[in-house]
């Protein structure tokens, strides 16, 4: 167990020492994973409404919205770096006499999925973009096996840097027109149900300290091509997510540490 004295060696020094010790308990017993019983469907968790029911409630959703003030609140705090597990682990362990047992799994998450559809990522072009190179280009790294490379691309800070962004600054969903980032489709759905008299559109994003400035500096480049084609005037606010509710980060023995960041 920690004392109040090992609390001044860890970085989320907000959390109470009893969340601390928690925390650290949880990950020496570990998450087991949900059981699924069956998938849903209609009548088995899935309610389907009819077109009547539909109209129904969107009218119920403007009449009591009328005279309101409507806010879309999004927690856009959530780290990506989970996602991208079966690159980081790909790449700690990467060489040519282990390629075959490493693409062995063709699975939906599998690394010989990621490159074998590689061009249909939303991120792709970016992709492309960094490593300045054409579509013939990149299938000639990937002929040549330089793995590392498009990876170290997508994920590093020199490159798209998206081990460390939170997941709404992704390239998430491609549209013909752009692709967009999930942070994007939020001010699609704000323009959609939360445009008042006015046409003001109010959103409240609540992020991590230290992406604070990316998000404010990504959505103003995109804020007037919304605020144009839907015909609203996108108000965004942002607050800080508390650091108690924070998890430590731990090393492979399950003991809290710091990095040069």
């Amino acid at each position: 167990m920690f004392t109040d004295k090992d609390l001044l060696q860890i970085k989320a020094k907000a959390i109470d020492l009893e969340t601390i010790n928690t925390q650290i308990e949880n990950f020496k017993k570990g998450f087991p994973p949900t059981k699924l019983h069956a998938a849903a469907t209609i009548g088995n968790g899935i309610v389907r409404f009819t077109e009547d029911e539909v109209i129904q409630m969107a009218d119920n959703y403007e009449h009591i919205k009328a005279g309101k003030t409507a806010i879309k609140f999004v927690p856009a705090s959530g780290a990506a770096s989970r996602m991208f597990k079966h690159l980081f682990e790909f790449r700690d362990s990467y060489s040519e006499d282990k390629e075959a047992e490493l693409f062995k799994d063709e699975g939906f998450n599998s690394i010989h999925y990621f490159f074998k559809h590689i061009k249909k990522f939303a991120f792709y072009k970016d992709l492309k973009s960094h490593l300045n190179v054409s579509d013939k280009e990149f299938d000639e790294l990937i002929k040549n096996k330089d793995y590392l490379k498009i990876i170290n691309a997508l994920l590093n800070e020199d490159g798209l840097n998206y081990a460390a962004l939170p997941k709404a600054l992704l390239k998430f969903h491609a549209y013909p027109e752009a692709n967009r980032m999930s942070v994007e489709e939020h001010l699609v759905e704000g323009a959609v149900y939360g445009k008042g008299k006015t046409s003001n559109v109010k959103i409240h994003f609540t992020v991590s300290p230290e992406h604070l400035d990316e998000f404010k500096s990504r959505l103003s480049k995109v804020l007037d091509y919304y605020n144009h084609r839907f015909d609203v005037r996108l108000n965004l606010s942002y607050s800080i997510q508390k650091p108690s509710t924070d998890v430590l980060a731990v090393d492979m023995k399950n003991k809290p540490f710091r990095d040069s960041e």
